[in-house]
């Protein structure tokens, strides 16, 4: 607010740091209230409900909260269905206690009260969720392993998230387990686990290991792979997302669900079908 100059002193904008003097008149334009959701009623898989959670399978494409972006979102269609979930943010997320990127699908896990909120936040804030999930990669992958490197924005895009420097005091501490499941044409079916869940992590991460997930535009086109066979590039090109998915939560605690899952994402079923992987849901190893 002092930096747009919305706190003026005598009619003058105040200054960061500006000491008062008795009869000094302050003054405060205060910014207009954001607008509140907009219910949208649009179809939205449910994986599971109860009296204080829902857990959805997002489709690829769609925003997890309002915003100014164009179309419906999570939020909005949780919104239009459970009500009650304004107690919580009639703005922009309703109930919803984490996020996907809006390429990325899978499960999403929203509060139905307050109280619920707070418990699963708390969970989250602990690193006490490990949340895993599917990814087709470019490149072959052989053997499992990890990634543990923090993560800061970019100095010219908030958009954009790219790796610390080792040994930097900024950036957000994260790391991301990777085991193979398949291969082909080029490509890889990995699992993804992780329990930080910092901002485009997997997508970083996967591309700082020179294998970027198929159709992320946005690190991919910064990693030199092989080229694909052409029929594969269209897949990976004619949807609205790229081909990562939310495919599991388990919460170490007691008292939340066991075993939150989603099925097989559907829209992956014409890539593997031209690979020759069965269109299931894999074994994901052991929890």
């Amino acid at each position: 607010m002092l930096a747009a100059g919305d706190v003026r002193v005598n009619g003058r904008p105040a200054a960061k740091g500006a000491l008062l003097r008795a009869g000094d008149e302050v003054a405060v334009h205060a910014w207009p209230e954001e607008p509140r959701l907009v219910q949208v009623s649009a179809p939205l898989p449910i994986v599971r409900v109860d009296a204080d959670l829902v857990a959805v399978d997002k489709p690829p494409g769609m925003h997890s909260t309002g915003g100014p972006s164009a179309g419906p979102s999570v939020a909005a269609i949780l919104l239009a269905r459970f009500p009650e979930m304004a107690a919580i943010d009639p703005w922009r997320a309703a109930g919803l206690v984490h996020r996907l990127d809006t390429g990325t699908s899978g499960l999403l896990l929203a509060a139905r009260h307050p109280a619920a909120y707070r418990r699963l936040r708390r969970e989250f804030t602990r690193k006490a969720v490990e949340k895993d999930y599917l990814a087709v990669v470019r490149g072959a992958i052989t053997r499992p392993g990890w990634v543990a490197r923090s993560l800061r924005r970019a100095p010219r895009s908030r958009r954009r998230v790219i790796p610390a420097r080792p040994g930097a005091a900024s950036g957000w501490p994260a790391r991301t387990e990777f085991v193979p499941l398949g291969s082909a044409a080029g490509l890889s079916l990995v699992r993804l686990r992780m329990r930080t869940g910092v901002t485009h992590q997997l997508r970083v991460h996967m591309a700082t290991l020179g294998h970027p997930i198929l159709g992320d535009t946005r690190y991919g086109r910064l990693v030199t792979t092989a080229a694909l066979a052409p029929d594969v590039e269209r897949d990976a090109n004619g949807g609205e997302g790229h081909y990562l998915h939310a495919v599991a939560l388990r919460f170490d605690s007691a008292g939340f669900p066991r075993g939150l899952r989603t099925p097989f994402p559907v829209h992956w079923r014409p890539l593997f079908e031209r690979l020759g992987w069965p269109a299931r849901m894999p074994p994901l190893g052991a929890p």
